[in-house]
């Protein structure tokens, strides 16, 4: 697709055309221009478990949420943010003072048979790693926080409501050092 538009805009006229030509190149599909921006408020989404255990996700709330949402392929993507992660909740009482919500897109499989088939799957990882994972079975909580299909995304939510940060993809050495000091911060 990409090549036919530049096909196209080699014919358009003038710097106008060449700016068009650099933005279509420079953003990617779905990029993650949809993310919330920090200082946004969210909105009230309600989330299940595998077992139709509901968590009603609207805000203010008692403590800052952290949401961490993907989908089977993109489970790795941020592993050293969870690995971080764990290694806060065992040593930290910081951390308790904090809402962690794992959410998983199961959106491709609400569909019986392969409904059952993700319950089990998420069933199992929630006891691996010790933790309830929430189901986005029909892909409102994506849509509802702008997030793109198939790329692991951190948001976190301030008590007020509000996002305080958010991100995609695998987060480098010093995103996860913002997002740690901006979890910090929400804690005192």
């Amino acid at each position: 697709m990409k090549q036919a538009f530049v096909r196209k805009m080699r014919g358009f006229p003038g710097i106008l055309g060449t700016a068009f030509l650099v933005l279509f190149l420079l953003i990617p599909a779905g990029s993650a221009l949809a993310l919330p921006r920090v200082g946004q408020p969210v909105r009230r989404v309600v989330v299940e478990d595998p077992d139709g255990r509901v968590m009603d996700l609207g805000f203010p709330r008692p403590k800052p949420t952290l949401i961490l949402y993907e989908d089977r392929k993109s489970a790795a993507q941020n592993r050293a943010l969870k690995d971080e992660l764990n290694k806060l909740a065992d040593t930290k009482a910081e951390a308790k003072q904090i809402q962690f919500v794992a959410i998983a897109d199961t959106s491709d499989y609400r569909a019986w048979p392969l409904r059952g088939f993700a319950e089990r799957s998420v069933r199992k990882k929630a006891v691996e790693v010790g933790q309830t994972i929430y189901c986005d079975w029909d892909g409102a909580f994506r849509k509802t926080y702008g997030l793109r299909r198939g790329v692991s995304s951190v948001v976190l939510v301030g008590k007020d409501g509000r996002i305080e940060y958010a991100a995609d993809g695998k987060l480098d050495a010093p995103a996860r050092s913002k997002l740690f000091a901006l979890l910090r911060a929400q804690v005192r």
